[in-house]
């Protein structure tokens, strides 16, 4: 998991399935979407055998809205410290994502779309950013809640905006647009010899001889300004990579000069210090430790700019999970325990298993882009 504590880092990251998207517009749309999306005609699978893993108040949170959504996966993300359940669900064919604190409220709802749904602008500028691409998905992405200061709070008008995906020649992209047409951001695959060279020594360094399987170059282009997008001039870029070694996976994000923002990466428990290894066991009491990592923060925005903190934040993560109970932890180097979020998990039927044979998989370390946001 992302260190609980650890402030934003506030630079374009990878935009994964629209859980780093902005979000903009009126509760108008969203509303009658949701409608739409719940009527009988799309209510044609039922959740009855589908075994739901979640918190109990996130779960009741989604059925109060979709009561027959079918939930095919859970993940979770940090945002400013907190920590957010991302879940994906199926309402009849249609795509549904929603993003929710522990205690249940709604901080997302993204619901999939087609570009007849999108206003003209907007498509537009989802066209232009593509580039002649073919454009394979879209979402309405409403946002109902934002992180501050550690705990969700709702906006009185809820934000949407529309996020599209894109893909040419084997490399995809996401962009996420204001409906006015504004590109709040972008990112796109590019391959290694399009990285300035002091990003790409700083990606090879971190990766130490593993497996680089992704870069994109992320841009933040707009942030929300009261009721409106301001433009960014210049736009923040960053560079994003994924490695692997084994089944073990990281990731980096850096400055074009080679600054590096955050980095994160798995573990295998010989390589977690001996006083954060002893502070998980204990933390997670006879539980199951099923996934360890390392996440790193070396600079932050701030005013535009991306500056270098003048110690890198550092936390070791774990989750664990037994019988009918997960959890998360975050450590210091030293052993401190940062913070520790544990749950009762809920399933459909009960009787049809526990926690411990379903992986969680965690959002770790992509926080929103541009400023500190909801997901």
């Amino acid at each position: 998991m992302a260190p609980m504590a650890k402030k934003p880092v506030a630079v374009p990251r990878r935009f994964n399935r629209g859980r780093t998207r902005i979000l903009w517009l009126g509760l108008a749309a969203l509303i009658v979407a949701v409608i739409f999306l719940i009527s009988p005609a799309f209510l044609k699978r039922s959740a009855a055998k589908e075994q739901v893993r979640l918190p109990a108040a996130v779960l009741g949170a989604i059925r109060e809205i979709f009561p027959k959504a079918v939930i095919s996966e859970v993940g979770m993300e940090d945002d400013e410290g907190m920590t957010l359940f991302v879940v994906e669900t199926r309402v009849g064919e249609t795509y549904v994502e929603v993003v929710a604190s522990p205690d249940g409220v709604i901080a997302e709802v993204s619901i999939e779309i087609t570009a007849a749904d999108v206003p003209q602008a907007a498509m537009a500028a989802i066209r232009k950013a593509a580039e002649g691409a073919q454009v394979t998905e879209i979402n309405t992405v409403g946002a109902h809640a934002e992180v501050k200061d550690g705990r969700l709070v709702k906006l009185l008008v809820p934000r949407t905006t529309y996020w599209a995906e894109f893909e040419k020649g084997g490399l995809a992209g996401e962009v996420t647009v204001a409906p006015d047409g504004t590109v709040v951001e972008l990112s796109t695959d590019i391959e290694a010899k399009d990285v300035p060279a002091a990003a790409l020594a700083a990606i090879q360094k971190a990766a130490a001889g593993a497996a680089i399987t992704e870069i994109s170059r992320d841009e933040a282009r707009a942030e929300p300004q009261d009721d409106r997008f301001a433009r960014l001039d210049p736009p923040t870029v960053a560079y994003w990579a994924e490695f692997k070694r084994g089944e073990l996976f990281g990731e980096i994000t850096v400055a074009a000069d080679g600054t590096v923002v955050e980095m994160s990466a798995d573990l295998e428990a010989k390589d977690v210090p001996e006083a954060v290894l002893a502070a998980i066991h204990r933390t997670a009491d006879g539980a199951s430790i099923t996934e360890l990592g390392r996440d790193e923060t070396h600079a932050e925005l701030d005013g535009g700019e991306i500056v270098r903190l003048q110690k890198a934040e550092v936390y070791y993560w774990a989750e664990f999970q037994k019988d009918d109970t997960a959890g998360e932890v975050s450590v210091a180097p030293d052993g401190a325990v940062v913070e520790v979020l544990k749950w009762k998990c809920v399933t459909e039927n009960r009787d049809e298993g526990s926690c411990k044979d379903h992986r969680i998989r965690l959002n770790r370390g992509r926080s929103p882009c541009p400023a500190p946001q909801s997901a």
